[in-house]
Protein backbone atom coordinates (compact mmCIF):
# COMPACT_ATOMS: atom_id res chain seq x y z
CA UNK A 1 0.00 0.00 0.00
CA UNK A 2 1.04 2.91 -0.98
CA UNK A 3 1.21 6.45 1.22
CA UNK A 4 0.19 8.70 -1.92
CA UNK A 5 -3.08 6.80 -2.61
CA UNK A 6 -4.32 7.87 1.64
CA UNK A 7 -3.60 11.17 0.66
CA UNK A 8 -3.26 11.82 -2.91
CA UNK A 9 -6.05 9.87 -4.65
CA UNK A 10 -9.52 10.34 -5.13
CA UNK A 11 -11.51 10.04 -1.63
CA UNK A 12 -15.06 9.33 -2.47
CA UNK A 13 -16.46 5.95 -2.54
CA UNK A 14 -18.11 5.34 -6.06
CA UNK A 15 -19.86 2.62 -8.03
CA UNK A 16 -18.01 2.23 -10.64
CA UNK A 17 -19.85 0.12 -14.27
CA UNK A 18 -18.42 -3.01 -15.24
CA UNK A 19 -15.99 -2.84 -18.19
CA UNK A 20 -17.30 -3.49 -21.35
CA UNK A 21 -14.40 -5.59 -22.26
CA UNK A 22 -14.90 -7.76 -18.75
CA UNK A 23 -18.64 -8.44 -19.32
CA UNK A 24 -21.24 -9.32 -22.41
CA UNK A 25 -24.81 -9.98 -22.51
CA UNK A 26 -27.43 -12.68 -23.72
CA UNK A 27 -31.22 -12.61 -23.44
CA UNK A 28 -31.99 -15.71 -21.00
CA UNK A 29 -35.44 -17.32 -20.76
CA UNK A 30 -37.09 -17.31 -17.50
CA UNK A 31 -37.61 -20.76 -16.70
CA UNK A 32 -41.28 -20.18 -14.78
CA UNK A 33 -43.15 -18.35 -17.27
CA UNK A 34 -41.15 -18.01 -20.30
CA UNK A 35 -40.33 -13.96 -20.19
CA UNK A 36 -36.94 -12.74 -21.51
CA UNK A 37 -34.45 -11.46 -19.26
CA UNK A 38 -30.48 -10.00 -19.19
CA UNK A 39 -27.90 -11.88 -18.48
CA UNK A 40 -24.56 -11.26 -17.92
CA UNK A 41 -21.45 -13.46 -18.95
CA UNK A 42 -17.95 -12.86 -17.60
CA UNK A 43 -15.43 -12.35 -20.50
CA UNK A 44 -12.36 -11.70 -18.43
CA UNK A 45 -11.05 -10.22 -14.45
CA UNK A 46 -8.65 -9.28 -12.81
CA UNK A 47 -7.53 -8.87 -9.42
CA UNK A 48 -5.69 -5.45 -9.43
CA UNK A 49 -8.11 -4.37 -6.15
CA UNK A 50 -6.63 -6.78 -4.03
CA UNK A 51 -9.27 -8.85 -1.28
CA UNK A 52 -10.21 -8.96 2.17
CA UNK A 53 -9.90 -11.24 5.28
CA UNK A 54 -13.47 -12.77 4.33
CA UNK A 55 -12.61 -13.55 0.77
CA UNK A 56 -14.27 -10.85 -1.18
CA UNK A 57 -12.03 -10.14 -3.96
CA UNK A 58 -11.55 -6.67 -6.62
CA UNK A 59 -11.28 -6.18 -9.73
CA UNK A 60 -10.95 -3.02 -11.21
CA UNK A 61 -13.93 -1.55 -13.54
CA UNK A 62 -16.35 -3.44 -11.74
CA UNK A 63 -16.94 -6.08 -9.76
CA UNK A 64 -18.18 -9.16 -11.31
CA UNK A 65 -20.78 -10.10 -8.04
CA UNK A 66 -22.91 -7.44 -9.34
CA UNK A 67 -23.88 -9.10 -12.49
CA UNK A 68 -23.80 -12.59 -11.43
CA UNK A 69 -27.01 -13.26 -11.18
CA UNK A 70 -30.12 -12.82 -12.99
CA UNK A 71 -33.49 -11.86 -11.93
CA UNK A 72 -36.65 -12.60 -14.14
CA UNK A 73 -38.99 -9.55 -14.81
CA UNK A 74 -42.11 -10.71 -13.72
CA UNK A 75 -42.09 -13.64 -11.28
CA UNK A 76 -38.61 -12.41 -9.55
CA UNK A 77 -36.71 -16.48 -9.97
CA UNK A 78 -33.68 -15.70 -9.27
CA UNK A 79 -30.04 -17.83 -9.54
CA UNK A 80 -26.68 -17.29 -10.69
CA UNK A 81 -26.78 -17.02 -14.29
CA UNK A 82 -25.01 -20.14 -15.64
CA UNK A 83 -27.59 -22.28 -13.54
CA UNK A 84 -30.76 -20.69 -14.64
CA UNK A 85 -31.80 -21.98 -17.72
CA UNK A 86 -30.86 -25.74 -16.46
CA UNK A 87 -34.09 -28.37 -16.75
CA UNK A 88 -35.60 -28.78 -13.62
CA UNK A 89 -38.50 -31.93 -13.31
CA UNK A 90 -41.90 -30.82 -12.49
CA UNK A 91 -41.65 -31.60 -8.72
CA UNK A 92 -39.21 -28.56 -8.84
CA UNK A 93 -40.65 -26.33 -10.94
CA UNK A 94 -43.66 -26.39 -8.54
CA UNK A 95 -41.51 -25.55 -5.71
CA UNK A 96 -39.95 -23.13 -7.56
CA UNK A 97 -43.50 -21.00 -8.26
CA UNK A 98 -44.41 -21.13 -4.78
CA UNK A 99 -41.17 -19.51 -3.86
CA UNK A 100 -42.10 -16.99 -6.91
CA UNK A 101 -45.71 -16.58 -5.58
CA UNK A 102 -44.44 -15.59 -2.08
CA UNK A 103 -41.54 -13.08 -3.17
CA UNK A 104 -43.80 -11.77 -5.72
CA UNK A 105 -46.96 -10.94 -2.87
CA UNK A 106 -43.61 -9.03 -0.92
CA UNK A 107 -41.09 -7.80 -2.95
CA UNK A 108 -40.72 -4.57 -4.87
CA UNK A 109 -40.53 -3.86 -9.03
CA UNK A 110 -37.75 -5.87 -9.35
CA UNK A 111 -36.38 -2.94 -12.07
CA UNK A 112 -35.30 -1.10 -8.31
CA UNK A 113 -34.06 -4.21 -6.68
CA UNK A 114 -31.01 -3.47 -5.28
CA UNK A 115 -28.28 -6.12 -6.30
CA UNK A 116 -27.63 -7.07 -2.24
CA UNK A 117 -31.46 -7.72 -2.19
CA UNK A 118 -31.80 -10.22 -4.86
CA UNK A 119 -28.80 -12.26 -3.75
CA UNK A 120 -31.30 -12.67 -0.47
CA UNK A 121 -34.20 -13.59 -3.31
CA UNK A 122 -31.62 -16.21 -4.62
CA UNK A 123 -31.03 -17.20 -1.40
CA UNK A 124 -35.11 -18.53 -1.32
CA UNK A 125 -34.91 -20.48 -4.40
CA UNK A 126 -31.63 -21.98 -3.92
CA UNK A 127 -32.81 -23.55 -0.78
CA UNK A 128 -36.10 -24.56 -2.67
CA UNK A 129 -33.32 -26.41 -5.03
CA UNK A 130 -31.69 -28.16 -1.74
CA UNK A 131 -28.70 -26.28 -1.86
CA UNK A 132 -26.95 -26.86 1.74
CA UNK A 133 -26.73 -23.70 4.42
CA UNK A 134 -22.93 -23.34 3.47
CA UNK A 135 -24.32 -22.34 0.07
CA UNK A 136 -26.50 -19.98 1.25
CA UNK A 137 -24.64 -18.55 3.42
CA UNK A 138 -22.31 -17.75 0.84
CA UNK A 139 -25.06 -15.93 -0.93
CA UNK A 140 -25.48 -13.73 2.00
CA UNK A 141 -21.46 -13.22 2.38
CA UNK A 142 -21.75 -12.06 -1.35
CA UNK A 143 -24.53 -9.65 -0.63
CA UNK A 144 -22.08 -8.23 1.99
CA UNK A 145 -19.38 -7.67 0.03
CA UNK A 146 -21.90 -5.53 -2.08
CA UNK A 147 -22.75 -3.44 0.38
CA UNK A 148 -19.01 -2.78 1.12
CA UNK A 149 -18.39 -2.37 -2.44
CA UNK A 150 -21.17 0.71 -2.05
CA UNK A 151 -19.37 1.92 0.97
CA UNK A 152 -15.30 2.08 -0.27
CA UNK A 153 -15.86 2.11 -4.28
CA UNK A 154 -12.87 1.23 -6.06
CA UNK A 155 -9.73 0.98 -3.42
CA UNK A 156 -7.20 -0.23 -5.10
CA UNK A 157 -3.99 -2.42 -3.85
CA UNK A 158 -4.57 -3.80 -0.08
CA UNK A 159 -4.09 -7.66 0.06
CA UNK A 160 -5.50 -8.85 3.36
CA UNK A 161 -5.73 -7.92 5.97
CA UNK A 162 -2.03 -7.04 7.22
CA UNK A 163 -1.43 -4.73 4.16
CA UNK A 164 -4.52 -3.15 5.62
CA UNK A 165 -3.33 -2.88 9.31
CA UNK A 166 0.20 -1.24 7.76
CA UNK A 167 -2.08 1.42 5.74
CA UNK A 168 -3.68 2.37 8.60
CA UNK A 169 -0.30 2.86 10.76
CA UNK A 170 0.74 4.90 7.91
CA UNK A 171 -2.38 6.86 7.82
CA UNK A 172 -2.23 7.73 11.15
CA UNK A 173 1.57 8.68 10.94
CA UNK A 174 0.04 11.13 8.14
CA UNK A 175 -2.77 12.48 10.57
CA UNK A 176 -0.21 13.94 12.97
CA UNK A 177 1.52 15.53 10.29
CA UNK A 178 0.27 19.44 9.77
CA UNK A 179 -1.95 18.74 6.50
CA UNK A 180 -3.80 21.24 4.18
CA UNK A 181 -7.64 20.76 5.42
CA UNK A 182 -8.66 19.00 1.82
CA UNK A 183 -5.30 16.34 2.16
CA UNK A 184 -6.98 15.81 5.68
CA UNK A 185 -9.94 15.19 4.71
CA UNK A 186 -8.55 12.59 2.19
CA UNK A 187 -6.54 10.97 4.52
CA UNK A 188 -9.73 10.52 7.16
CA UNK A 189 -12.01 9.18 4.21
CA UNK A 190 -9.29 6.89 2.88
CA UNK A 191 -8.77 5.57 6.67
CA UNK A 192 -12.38 4.63 7.16
CA UNK A 193 -12.30 2.91 3.76
CA UNK A 194 -9.20 0.60 5.17
CA UNK A 195 -11.13 0.01 8.06
CA UNK A 196 -14.27 -0.91 6.87
CA UNK A 197 -11.81 -3.75 4.34
CA UNK A 198 -10.41 -4.71 7.42
CA UNK A 199 -13.44 -5.15 9.20
CA UNK A 200 -13.01 -2.88 12.11
CA UNK A 201 -16.52 -1.24 12.46
CA UNK A 202 -15.09 0.70 15.64
CA UNK A 203 -11.80 2.45 14.03
CA UNK A 204 -14.25 2.79 10.54
CA UNK A 205 -16.37 4.47 13.11
CA UNK A 206 -13.92 7.47 14.21
CA UNK A 207 -12.43 8.12 11.45
CA UNK A 208 -16.24 8.56 9.76
CA UNK A 209 -17.40 10.82 12.64
CA UNK A 210 -13.75 12.88 12.66
CA UNK A 211 -14.81 13.16 8.42
CA UNK A 212 -17.81 14.38 9.30
CA UNK A 213 -16.45 17.75 11.98
CA UNK A 214 -14.65 18.23 8.77
CA UNK A 215 -16.34 21.37 6.40
CA UNK A 216 -18.38 19.04 3.89
CA UNK A 217 -19.58 20.09 0.38
CA UNK A 218 -22.70 18.19 -0.81
CA UNK A 219 -20.86 15.38 -2.79
CA UNK A 220 -18.84 14.47 0.98
CA UNK A 221 -22.25 14.61 3.16
CA UNK A 222 -23.44 12.25 0.11
CA UNK A 223 -20.64 10.16 0.06
CA UNK A 224 -20.82 9.95 3.99
CA UNK A 225 -24.53 9.24 4.27
CA UNK A 226 -23.84 6.13 1.52
CA UNK A 227 -21.11 4.77 3.44
CA UNK A 228 -22.53 5.15 6.56
CA UNK A 229 -26.10 3.53 5.65
CA UNK A 230 -24.03 0.52 3.49
CA UNK A 231 -21.70 -0.53 6.41
CA UNK A 232 -23.80 0.31 9.48
CA UNK A 233 -26.95 -1.07 7.81
CA UNK A 234 -26.55 -2.82 5.15
CA UNK A 235 -23.47 -4.81 5.22
CA UNK A 236 -24.34 -6.11 8.87
CA UNK A 237 -27.67 -7.32 8.14
CA UNK A 238 -26.33 -9.64 5.21
CA UNK A 239 -23.36 -11.03 8.07
CA UNK A 240 -25.65 -11.86 9.88
CA UNK A 241 -27.69 -13.82 7.48
CA UNK A 242 -24.72 -15.86 6.85
CA UNK A 243 -23.69 -16.13 10.45
CA UNK A 244 -26.73 -18.19 11.04
CA UNK A 245 -26.52 -20.25 7.75
CA UNK A 246 -22.73 -21.15 8.71
CA UNK A 247 -23.39 -22.39 12.28
CA UNK A 248 -26.30 -23.96 11.07
CA UNK A 249 -24.26 -25.70 8.55
CA UNK A 250 -21.38 -26.77 11.01
CA UNK A 251 -24.23 -28.30 13.88
CA UNK A 252 -24.43 -31.17 11.66
CA UNK A 253 -21.75 -33.34 12.31
CA UNK A 254 -19.66 -35.37 9.32
CA UNK A 255 -19.14 -32.48 7.27
CA UNK A 256 -15.92 -32.90 4.97
CA UNK A 257 -12.79 -31.45 6.87
CA UNK A 258 -11.44 -28.83 4.46
CA UNK A 259 -14.63 -27.34 4.01
CA UNK A 260 -15.90 -27.60 7.46
CA UNK A 261 -12.76 -25.33 7.97
CA UNK A 262 -12.79 -22.93 5.61
CA UNK A 263 -16.54 -22.17 6.73
CA UNK A 264 -15.37 -21.75 10.69
CA UNK A 265 -13.17 -19.17 9.32
CA UNK A 266 -15.70 -17.66 7.71
CA UNK A 267 -18.00 -17.33 10.57
CA UNK A 268 -14.98 -16.38 12.98
CA UNK A 269 -14.16 -13.65 10.55
CA UNK A 270 -18.19 -12.32 10.00
CA UNK A 271 -17.90 -12.67 14.20
CA UNK A 272 -15.19 -10.10 14.48
CA UNK A 273 -16.21 -8.10 11.49
CA UNK A 274 -19.45 -7.61 13.73
CA UNK A 275 -17.60 -6.41 16.65
CA UNK A 276 -17.99 -9.71 18.34
CA UNK A 277 -13.77 -10.80 19.04
CA UNK A 278 -14.43 -12.86 22.28
CA UNK A 279 -16.45 -15.09 19.80
CA UNK A 280 -14.43 -14.95 16.77
CA UNK A 281 -10.92 -16.02 18.34
CA UNK A 282 -11.76 -19.69 19.76
CA UNK A 283 -12.60 -19.94 15.85
CA UNK A 284 -9.75 -18.46 14.56
CA UNK A 285 -7.44 -20.82 17.01
CA UNK A 286 -9.62 -23.79 15.54
CA UNK A 287 -8.82 -23.43 12.34
CA UNK A 288 -4.84 -22.61 12.97
CA UNK A 289 -4.43 -25.85 14.39
CA UNK A 290 -6.64 -27.71 12.21
CA UNK A 291 -4.35 -29.18 9.19
CA UNK A 292 -7.53 -29.34 6.91
CA UNK A 293 -7.64 -25.84 7.08
CA UNK A 294 -4.70 -25.55 4.40
CA UNK A 295 -1.87 -23.25 5.10
CA UNK A 296 -3.30 -19.89 3.35
CA UNK A 297 -6.13 -19.97 5.97
CA UNK A 298 -4.49 -21.12 8.64
CA UNK A 299 -2.06 -17.73 8.39
CA UNK A 300 -4.59 -15.78 8.29
CA UNK A 301 -6.27 -17.08 11.35
CA UNK A 302 -3.26 -16.47 13.19
CA UNK A 303 -3.23 -13.28 11.46
CA UNK A 304 -6.26 -12.24 12.73
CA UNK A 305 -5.66 -13.01 16.07
CA UNK A 306 -2.71 -11.18 16.42
CA UNK A 307 -5.29 -7.89 16.38
CA UNK A 308 -7.93 -9.63 18.83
Amino acid sequence: MHLGRLVLGAFLAVSLPASGARISTRIAHCPLDGAEARAYVQLSSNTLGGWDSDFAGYAVGGQWREYAITTCPQDYFTLYSEEFEAVRDEATLARLREVARQVRAEAPDPKVLETYDRYAIAARFYRALGRDEAFVGGLYLTASWIARDRAVGEYLGLEGPAAAREALRLGEAELAKELAPVDRKKVTYNLARVAERLGDPARRDRYLDAFAALPLDDAERAALARFRLMSGTVEPRFQDLAIAEYRAWLATPGRPPAEAARVTYLLADLLRRRGRPAEAAPLYRQVAADPASGDPIRELARTLLQGS
